[in-house]
């Protein structure tokens, strides 16, 4: 199911599937490159800021 805002699609509601790996198994993988851990983080660097 598709919820939407105004014609946008904002939520998609499916079913759960449970997963036989823990939360650190999930994400091994996931973060491709990390140059400096105590970097600040600028507001460009947001993806999801409007």
């Amino acid at each position: 199911m598709i919820v939407t805002d105004h014609g946008k699609p904002v939520l998609e509601v499916r079913r759960f599937e449970g997963s036989s790996l823990t939360p650190l198994e999930e994400l091994r993988g996931s973060v491709l490159f990390y140059n400096d851990p105590e970097e600040p983080v600028g507001l460009e660097d947001w993806e999801l800021l409007p």
